[in-house]
């Protein structure tokens, strides 16, 4: 057995394991390449899911941007994306969700406006833009992009870029407290595809969350939530799934009924006062 101490030998064989780890990792979760060459991780485990710092874009998870602070009525835990921190999430989806929490606002201070505004990264132009109303209770809620209204389905491999701002004073814009980030679409692979298709209801945020699709595996976890708000194993998946990317905070937050925006791109909010 001389031959198995030759030194380059060893390195072959160490090279050769090195690559079918890799390719069994591929193959396992069926993460596109493009998605690997950018830094996504090659397999999501939630309970340890930390973003590569090679993957992450300009933004702000937690709303600030206001020059006078103070100046906004909103009180406690400041507005917040449900984003991992390097500000940037993945979809399949043609029209995704976004969920944000809106902190409480004192009752003499309600309604204030929020303003919803999707824009092309690339040239900075602005697709979509909606305004809704808060009305005091705090809570996480959702924003799904309209499917009808002409607003066509984000494109595959294009960054967007989004941005949510609380109007503390309708005449000074410059005192709007704002968070923002990215989106990128990216296409369905056939393994994606086939898991998702046998998978159960409640498997399908799993699905999505091995895949690396942040935006869908908060949105289908978020249904299945508002679906079964007695299910204490969907509650504890989700405080995991938000500890996960550091918002600890606002893992035991309740979910408000989710929105869909309108085509007038004004509409009015549920009233988060409801039930208080």
């Amino acid at each position: 057995m001389d031959w198995m101490k030759s030194p380059r030998l060893k390195r072959a064989l160490a090279i050769s394991m090195e690559v079918a780890l890799l390719t069994g990792f591929s193959t396992l979760i069926g993460t596109p390449p493009t998605l690997l060459a950018q830094g996504m991780p090659d397999r999501w485990i939630v309970a340890g899911y930390n973003p590569p710092k090679t993957v992450g874009a300009p933004g702000r998870r937690e709303g600030g941007g206001t020059r006078s602070p103070g100046s906004c009525p909103a009180a406690g835990k400041p507005l917040t994306a449900l984003i991992p921190a390097n500000n940037i999430g993945f979809t399949v989806a043609a029209y995704p969700s976004f969920s944000f929490y809106v902190p409480p606002v004192p009752a003499q201070a309600s309604p204030l406006a929020l303003e919803f505004v999707l824009k092309d990264e690339k040239n900075d132009q602005e697709i979509y833009t909606t305004t809704f109303m808060t009305m005091g209770k705090g809570g996480i809620v959702s924003i799904s992009l309209p499917t009808y209204a002409g607003l066509p389905p984000l494109e595959v491999g294009k960054n967007y870029q989004w941005i949510l701002s609380m109007v503390c004073d309708s005449e000074q814009r410059s005192l709007d407290v704002f968070v923002q980030g990215s989106i990128q679409r990216v296409p369905q692979t056939a393994q994606l595809d086939n898991q998702l298709r046998v998978a159960t209801p409640n498997k399908r945020p799993d699905v999505y969350a091995e895949a690396g699709m942040w935006f869908d595996a908060l949105t289908t976890l978020a249904e299945l939530r508002r679906s079964n708000p007695n299910n204490s194993a969907y509650s504890a998946e989700w405080e995991q799934l938000l500890k996960a990317v550091g918002l600890d905070n606002i893992a035991k937050e309740p979910l408000l009924p989710s929105m869909t925006t309108s085509a007038s791109q004004t509409t009015p909010f549920q009233r988060l006062r409801e039930n208080q």
